[in-house]
């Protein structure tokens, strides 16, 4: 489902009507425009400290963010393309200094450039507006992370002109893409095997400078990233669907490949809650797990 990140605003129409339940943040609050504060139902606040990495997803009520099913497995096909939970993706790309994701997620969306405006067309100007108030660069800079460097670099994602691209990997993996033209694709080279999600993401802080992190890879990657307490919250989309599975269909959940025992399972703190019209659910937590320990540039 690559194309699943791309509907243009003639589709989207007028922007969503989004209701808070709850609202329990605090920190800095991004200088959101007076529509988009409206739209959102109330400011969006950053804890202080940085890094601060901050992941996003959206999962069916039991728990599902991929179908699993070829040609159906974006995650798009969970959402339906729900207006609130898109515009809810743009604004948090637009508030990052860089976006994160996998060569996974890049083999299923291969379309995504992970640009705020191309998941919402409706708020573009909105968006653009926002990154200017917070000094950030008009092209946005996206790691794709990928032990192995086997990813495709035709892909729309590293050929933007408003995507700053980079490529995290180990030695193998950066020395199986220096036989092939990388353009202005940054290639950064963590460790001789498989690179820790600690490493990863210092090694994105140091090309970057980058504050706020937002996390769009994977349930696999996201699995690591929980391991080693690296996720300091999750905003996370419920849609009021029931997926199910069977061993035919299994599907994939919001951790894949990655299971705790019931003493270390990480815990969270309810941040926030907000209805779409539609019905479906914008939570917000603040993962316990996180230990604050990426490398502060």
């Amino acid at each position: 489902d690559g194309g699943a990140e791309v509907v243009g605003a003639s589709v989207l129409g007028r922007l969503p009507t989004i209701t808070t339940l709850f609202d329990g943040s605090d920190g800095e609050a991004a200088p959101l425009s007076a529509t988009l504060r409206d739209t959102y139902d109330g400011p969006l606040t950053f804890p202080a400290r940085r890094p601060h990495v901050y992941a996003n997803f959206h999962s069916t009520i039991d728990g599902l963010v991929s179908y699993g099913v070829k040609g159906q497995a974006g995650a798009g096909v969970i959402s339906g393309g729900e207006p609130a939970d898109r515009l809810v993706m743009g604004l948090l790309r637009a508030c990052a200094d860089v976006v994160v994701s996998g060569a996974g997620t890049l083999r299923v969306e291969t379309k995504v450039t992970w640009t705020p405006w191309q998941v919402y067309p409706a708020a573009a100007s909105l968006y653009r507006e926002l990154r200017q108030d917070l000094g950030r660069p008009e092209r946005i800079p996206v790691a794709i992370v990928t032990a192995s460097g086997d990813v495709d670099l035709s892909l729309p994602v590293f050929r933007s002109d408003e995507v700053d691209p980079i490529v995290v990997t180990s030695l193998r993996g950066a020395e199986r893409l220096a036989t092939r033209s990388t353009d202005r694709v940054r290639v950064r080279a963590v460790g001789e095997g498989e690179p820790s999600m600690r490493a990863v993401l210092d090694a994105i802080v140091e090309e970057t400078g980058g504050g706020l992190i937002l996390s769009e890879a994977g349930p696999r990657l996201f699995g690591r990233m929980l391991r080693e307490g690296v996720v300091d919250e999750l905003f996370l989309t419920v849609a009021p669907r029931i997926a199910g599975r069977s061993e035919e269909r299994p599907g994939i959940p919001l951790v894949d490949g990655t299971a705790f025992d019931p003493g270390e399972a990480p815990s969270a703190r309810l941040v926030s809650a907000k209805r779409s019209e539609n019905g479906f659910l914008l939570l917000r937590y603040a993962l316990r797990s996180a230990d604050h320990q990426v490398a502060a540039k």
